[in-house]
């Protein structure tokens, strides 16, 4: 184990984008992310335990049973995060790039490579083992549980979840495809943070209402539920001990025989190219491609649209679930111009020599974010819709939404243009500067259009706080209707120029 110690001393590169010029650079980078890593999950692990602690005593004064349940259904639910997320790391890890091409020129065995691989796919899921930790934590001190059964319990459900994990990456790294991978990581964390809020949630629901679902949860507590077989009893808990045992062996088998290749696939399909009947038409499409290739767009989409689903379900009143979710949105619509601007500003030269003319180039970046995200916003009013009939009023905030989007677009796309970004990382598009003063125009406009609608809606509200609520609304919807023009000639400006 001597190589794998000093793999994880000097070799750990991957949580940097760039290699250090120093071994001590590399151990401390290294450390500095195992460091933020855990202090990063902590936090939310303890609060994850105190609201698990106070549901779980609510919950079982009325039944241990249910508890218990209900126990099982969120490990089942962080099992499931785990091993999908867990085996997306591992098998982008096991792809051949830059550091395992220099590792394998070296005295070292494939096993400590794979296992060294695995380490660091471990660390990746360090905000949902934290979970664990703590949820289990909260259930077995209501419980009272004997400490040393927790314990083996743990550890036995940690060391299973790792080795069948692992069999499982090694059997299909061969045929990962990165592009696959990272959207499929970029999911489980998104789920990872919406579990998060759900447990949390659960403070204001009535606990009664639980034993209607114990039939709906008694899935959790089967024999062949094998991702909780730590904690369903004494003989599930021997039985994961085992197969943990013999999937080590297989991992060892397996690892010994690791080839780290990339693997070159042969089809039968074939594409056809055709034309798209017009050239403005066929800038559409290529942007269209391109929200589906970039994990970073996905993720500005995605966090809205899960965000707005959450709060609908969990929330009574409609106008709280909208108030939450557009100031963000109207914030992240700029991200997502830009990302589809830098593709075309990051190669300017060749973007010139389309037989289009630049403006018009530009439109799709503008209004598809808009438009998406407008329709994320109309999707979740209805759902909001379907639970509680809402207030007339609210249906302001629908046009008022499509306005921030596109002044938010606009934005994003002037700040690309005007200082193209050095790097073609997208997630570092804007810098510090940027990225506060678009947070302050969206987020300032967004809350100064929608909030006073709380007060405008209440009927008990006075003259003068509606009055007040009605010049602020009106101000706000000024300031983005002059921002968007004004954003927008200064960008035809620099386009043409």
């Amino acid at each position: 184990m001597r190589e794998f110690f000093i793999l994880l001393k000097y070799g750990i590169t991957s949580f940097q984008p760039q290699r250090s010029s120093t071994k001590k650079n590399k151990y401390n980078s290294f450390k500095n992310t195992l460091i933020l890593s855990l202090f990063g999950s902590l936090p939310l692990g303890i609060i994850v335990f105190f609201f698990s602690k106070s549901f779980f005593t609510k919950l079982n004064s009325v039944d241990p049973q249910i508890t218990k349940l209900l126990f099982l259904f969120w490990m089942t639910i962080l099992s499931l995060f785990f091993i999908i997320g867990y085996i997306g790391m591992a098998m982008y890890a096991f792809s051949r790039n830059e550091e395992i091409e220099l590792l394998l020129t070296m005295p070292i065995k494939r096993k400590i490579l794979t296992i060294y691989q695995i380490f660091v796919s471990t660390i990746s899921q360090i905000f949902v083992l934290s979970f664990y930790f703590f949820i289990y934590l909260a259930y077995s001190v209501v419980t009272k549980e004997n400490l040393f059964l927790a314990i083996i319990k743990i550890f036995t459900h940690f060391l299973f979840l790792l080795a069948f994990s692992s069999v499982i990456a090694i059997l299909l790294g061969k045929k990962a495809n990165k592009g696959i991978v990272r959207k499929i990581n970029l999911l489980i964390s998104l789920s990872a943070i919406f579990f998060y809020f759900f447990i949390i949630s659960f403070q204001n629901i009535n606990v009664m209402e639980f034993q209607a679902l114990a039939n709906l949860l008694s899935f959790s507590n089967k024999a062949y539920n094998f991702l909780v077989w730590s904690f369903i009893s004494s003989e599930t808990l021997l039985f994961a001990f085992i197969t943990a045992f013999f999937l080590i062996i297989i991992f060892s088998i397996l690892a010994n025989n690791m080839a780290f290749e990339s693997i070159e696939r042969k089809t039968k399909k074939n594409y056809k190219i055709k034309g798209s009947g017009s050239v403005f038409k066929a800038i559409f499409y290529k942007d269209f491609k391109a929200v589906k290739r970039y994990e970073q767009f996905l993720y500005f989409i995605l966090y809205p649209i899960g965000f707005g689903i959450f709060f609908s379900l969990v929330n009574k009143d409609p106008f709280v679930t909208i108030f939450t979710i557009i100031p963000i949105t109207t914030f992240y619509v700029a991200f997502e111009t830009a990302i589809l601007t830098t593709a075309e500003v990051s190669n300017i030269k060749i973007t010139l020599t389309y037989p289009i003319k630049l403006t018009n180039l530009m439109v799709p970046k503008i209004s598809i974010p808009t438009i998406l995200n407008f329709l994320i916003v109309v999707g979740v009013f209805l759902i909001s819709s379907i639970k509680m009939s809402p207030s007339p009023l609210i249906l302001i905030i629908l046009p008022i939404s499509f306005l921030l989007f596109t002044m938010s677009s606009i934005i994003g796309m002037y700040f690309v243009v005007k200082n193209p970004p050095s790097t073609e990382n997208m997630s570092k598009i804007f810098g510090i500067w940027q990225t506060l003063t678009i947070e302050g125009i969206t987020m300032g406009t967004g809350f100064g259009a929608i909030f006073p609608l709380i007060f405008l809606s209440n009927p008990q509200a006075s003259y003068s706080t509606k009055l007040f609520s009605l010049l602020a609304m009106i101000g706000s919807i000024t300031v983005a209707v002059i921002i968007s023009i004004t954003t927008f000639k200064k960008l035809k400006r620099l386009l043409l120029s």
